[in-house]
């Protein structure tokens, strides 16, 4: 064989390997006279310009450290954390995957916490003086272990939960970092359930104040004196001790439908509600160096914002703007003087140093989308009537430089379902639109941020009111004309899987296919398989399907399960599932495919290797998307990348 013809199949065995093919063309009736725009590629939108994200602030000021895309000696991806000193230049960097991290209080230390597939946790402190030296972990993987309070006051320890006596207890804990000995603050039985602790952390060491119980009562720890009821119905989703003024800043509901910012003065017991919206509950907040308020944020439509703060203040003067760019709060120093933060919209981000002393700002990493801005789509905040008169939020993003008109549409559900979709750059709801599709994201009833009358309306509604939502979104955008009824695909990850493997079986004349990302096909497979650390949230799954010990919710349970109904299906299905999911264990989909394929039906499954309630690696989450847009070009007439 000569040279030559020796290059010319190395070249074809490499491009067997790799897997490149042509693009192909739109065929769908309404996309295949019209121009769309430039197509891009999955890396075109899930990288930064630079390979860097993740940037924090040390809590003096002094000191800069972020995460880089890298690859190891055999070519396998992974983030490298990096450091640099803001005085000199210097730089340094820690080898090994880490994924994210915090500063410790020294400026010198960070932490990271790593949370491994089958629910078990290590915790790390990496040196920066020191590193190159190998790392040993504490804990030795058998905890599921959280970090409740990095002590600003005191370097040697901070506070942790975990549950290394029993998989279901999660104690109290305070952590010396030095000599690696835990000594037990508070241990939970069965008599006394605590959602949350109230730390005191302006002392050294730490001490805890109060406890969350119920998670709507604030109880005293020393004296058992209530301090704080959320009412009937309310929640208490976070609270924060001010020491100096003797206050708690709270985010609950106090007797009301959405949650709010409160301030509760311990020495009078008043309580002032420092932000609320009408129509969202308050979402987050930040405080400062003191552990006051200083930022709060609420998203009804596009992110709305209030700075109780001047620093905030101005950083919000320079970055945001409703409905033009949204704020993302990474880290500040302890002065709240210099900021890392994103400035966000549906195109893109760009990360920051921000100095509001100097008022400069320096940027630090972008998204690789920028350079694409002429060719992405708008998310559009929209707002329907359910069949039953409930008032529905969600968004539409529409391809760019086309005529939106009877399109093929990709409904896209969010996971949870005790969650939401937010306004901002959401990369597959942009691939999609890329392609031709409409892409339409339902934050049904059940989900979270639109205070409780709401979330609880989808109480006990899986496959039932929590579906028709889904469905009433995709009858609006027919209604408007947007949508090609004949040519619409369900898609979604965890609940958004079970969402799609609903529609696929109990509303099969709705879907022309569907993608369904690791989704329960089995609810009373999920019961019997509950991970051990989620059974202390219980409650929430049983407030949407019912009791577990009960006979009757048993039998509804068996109505809301997909797997009885796969002989409904009459579209084509695409069903993927991590083989290491501890969450929604892979018999939850090779169940599911066995008995479609049993009965005949279109179904395709790829099961991830070495992957758990998430999408994998880089490589396989690429991998992903190739296989998702090549499926529903065929479903439904879109472009793909091959």
């Amino acid at each position: 064989m000569t040279l030559i013809k020796k290059l010319y199949v190395k070249i074809a065995i490499l491009l067997l390997i790799t897997g490149c093919v042509q693009p192909k063309e739109a065929t769908h009736q309404s996309l295949a006279n019209q121009t769309l725009p430039m197509l891009l590629d999955f890396k075109d939108l899930t990288t930064t310009t630079n390979g860097t994200h993740s940037y924090q602030i040390s809590p003096d000021g002094k000191k800069l450290a972020w995460l880089k895309d890298s690859f190891d000696n055999n070519g396998n991806p992974y983030t490298a954390l990096h450091f640099k000193n803001l005085a000199t230049g210097e730089t340094g960097k820690f080898d090994g995957w880490i994924s994210f991290f915090e500063w410790m209080p020294d400026s010198r230390n960070l932490i990271y916490v790593p949370n491994f597939d089958d629910m078990k946790s290590k915790i790390f402190f990496l040196d920066t003086e020191h590193p190159t030296r190998h790392i040993k972990p504490f804990y030795d993987g058998n905890n599921q272990v959280y970090v409740v309070d990095i002590l600003k006051n005191d370097p040697d320890n901070i506070i942790v939960r975990h549950n290394g006596t029993d998989p279901k207890v999660f104690n109290l804990y305070r952590l010396n970092i030095k000599t690696k000995q835990e000594t037990l603050l508070f241990e939970i039985d069965d008599k006394l359930a605590i959602d949350g602790f109230i730390i005191n952390n302006s002392v050294k060491n730490g001490s805890v104040f109060a406890y969350i119980k119920n998670k709507k009562e604030i109880y005293q720890l020393s004296t058992g004196k209530l301090l704080f009821d959320a009412g009937e119905n309310g929640k208490v989703s976070h609270a924060m001790l001010n020491h100096k003024k003797n206050t708690l800043s709270i985010l609950a509901n106090n007797e009301t439908d959405k949650i709010q910012l409160l301030e509760l003065d311990l020495t009078t017991n008043n309580i002032t509600t420092l932000y609320a919206n009408d129509r969202v509950d308050v979402d987050l907040y930040y405080s400062d160096n003191n552990l006051n308020p200083a930022i709060a944020f609420s998203y009804p439509d596009y992110q709305e914002a209030k700075a109780f703060h001047p620093a905030y203040q101005k950083l919000l003067d320079k970055f945001y703007s409703k409905g033009k760019n949204s704020v993302l709060i990474f880290s500040r120093d302890r002065n709240n003087e210099k900021f890392t933060l994103s400035q966000y919209n549906d195109h893109g981000f760009k990360v920051y140093l921000y100095d509001t002393v100097t008022d400069k700002k320096e940027l630090l990493s972008q998204s690789k989308s920028h350079y694409y801005t002429q060719y992405l789509a708008h998310q559009k905040p929209i707002q329907f009537t359910s069949r039953d008169g409930l008032n529905i939020n969600g968004y539409l993003t529409l391809p760019n430089s086309i005529k939106a008109k009877q399109l093929p549409t990709v409904l896209l559900v969010h996971g949870g379902p005790h969650a939401r979709d937010y306004w901002g750059f959401n990369t597959e709801a942009q691939l999609l639109a890329n392609r031709g599709y409409a892409v339409i994201q339902v934050n049904f009833r059940g989900s979270a941020g639109y205070g409780y009358d709401f979330i609880s309306a989808g109480y006990g509604e899986f496959s039932k009111a929590m579906h028709n939502d889904l469905i009433d979104g995709i009858d609006w955008a027919v209604k408007q004309g947007i949508s090609d009824p004949n040519n619409i695909a369900i898609m979604g990850a965890s609940y958004g899987g079970y969402a799609t493997l609903v529609g696929m079986t109990l509303t099969p004349d709705k879907f022309a296919c569907g993608v369904d990302i690791f989704g329960m096909s089995d609810l009373e497979l999920m019961i019997n398989n509950f991970p051990e650390p989620w059974k202390r949230h219980e409650d929430i799954w049983q407030n949407y399907i019912g009791d577990f010990n009960d006979p009757k919710m048993k039998q509804q349970r068996s109505q809301q399960s997909p797997i009885n109904f796969v002989n409904n299906m009459k579209a084509p299905l695409l069903v993927i599932q991590g083989e290491d999911d501890a969450v929604v264990i892979p018999e939850q989909s090779r169940r599911f495919v066995e008995a479609a394929k049993k009965a005949g039906k279109d179904v395709q499954y790829w099961e991830m290797n070495n992957t758990g309630h998430h999408y994998g690696t880089p490589t396989q989450t690429k991998k992903l998307a190739r296989k998702v847009d090549n499926f529903l070009s065929q479903c439904i007439g879109g472009r793909s990348a091959g």
